[in-house]
C-alpha cells in the first residue's frame, strides 16, 4: 500500500460588495442570487434583496462553505457547512451572481436533483431563466505550491477579494456603463493534514469518471488538468 500525508483546506464565502448595482442607481435595488461550483457540486444562496451601490452583504461564516462542503442539499449562507476533513490542493471554484428580475410570470425556482453520494447541490438555481439578469462571474484557482507557501501552518488563513467579470459570455470587454460591478471576498483555511492511500484515491476516481481501469482513471485525471486562471484581485482589502 502506498500512503502519504497531504495538506487539506477549506474555502468559505465571506461577503460581496455592489461597487455599482445593475442599471440606474435610482431605479430600484438588486435582488441577488449567488451560485458557486467546485469539483464536488454546487451551492446557491437564497434571494438577497435590497442591494444598492456601495452595499456589502456578509455571509454567515459558519454556513457559507464553497470548497469542502458537506454532502447533500445546501443553501449558501444558511446550511452550507464545511467538512472537518477538507480538500487537497489544487483548489478551484467558479462563482456567478444573478439579479432576480421576473418578466411578468413566475415558474418558481428550478428544482435541483438530489446529488450522488459524496456530492452537494443547491435546492434551486441562481438563474431560473425567468428574466434574470447576469451580474458577473469569477474563476478561482489555487495551485498546491501557492497554497503551501501562503499557508505553512495548520489554522493559517488567507482572505482575498476578487472583482467579478460582468461579461455574460466571458469576453474581456463589455458594456457596463450603468453597472453591474461586484466583488466577492472568500477565505481559505488550512486544516489538519490527512493520511491517504493510493488505492482509495484510484477507486474514487474510477467511480466518479466511469474509468474501467486504474490506468484509465489516472489518464483521465491528467487530461483534465488546466492552467490556473488569473484572478482580478482587488487591492487594499477592506476588513
Amino acid at each position: 500500500m502506498i500512503e502519504w500525508t497531504e495538506r487539506r483546506y477549506k474555502i468559505e464565502a465571506v461577503r460581496f460588495k455592489a461597487r455599482d448595482e445593475s442599471g440606474w442607481d435610482w431605479w430600484g435595488s438588486d435582488e441577488v442570487m449567488v451560485e458557486t461550483m467546485d469539483v464536488k457540486g454546487w451551492t446557491v444562496s437564497d434571494e438577497i434583496g435590497g442591494i444598492d451601490s456601495g452595499d456589502t452583504h456578509h455571509f454567515d461564516p459558519l454556513r457559507s462553505c464553497v470548497v469542502s462542503v458537506r454532502p447533500g442539499i445546501v443553501v449558501l449562507g444558511k446550511t452550507s457547512v464545511c467538512t472537518d476533513a477538507g480538500e487537497a490542493a489544487p483548489l478551484g471554484f467558479d462563482v456567478e451572481f444573478w439579479e432576480k428580475d421576473s418578466i411578468g410570470w413566475s415558474f418558481g425556482f428550478c428544482a435541483a436533483a438530489s446529488p450522488e453520494a459524496g456530492f452537494h447541490a443547491g435546492p434551486h438555481c441562481a438563474n431560473d431563466r425567468n428574466g434574470d439578469d447576469f451580474i458577473g462571474r469569477a474563476r478561482i484557482d489555487w495551485p498546491a505550491a501557492d497554497l503551501e507557501a501562503m499557508l505553512p501552518n495548520v489554522g493559517d488563513e488567507h482572505v482575498e477579494t476578487v472583482v467579478l467579470n460582468p461579461c455574460s459570455k466571458g469576453e474581456s470587454v463589455c458594456d457596463v456603463t450603468y453597472g453591474p460591478d461586484y466583488s466577492v471576498t472568500y477565505r481559505i483555511t488550512r486544516l489538519r493534514d490527512a493520511r491517504v492511500d493510493l488505492r482509495s484515491l484510484l477507486n474514487d476516481a474510477m467511480r466518479r469518471t466511469g474509468a474501467r481501469s486504474e490506468l484509465e482513471a489516472i489518464v483521465t485525471g491528467l487530461r483534465s488538468l488546466r492552467a490556473p486562471t488569473p484572478r482580478q484581485v482587488e487591492p487594499n482589502l477592506p476588513k
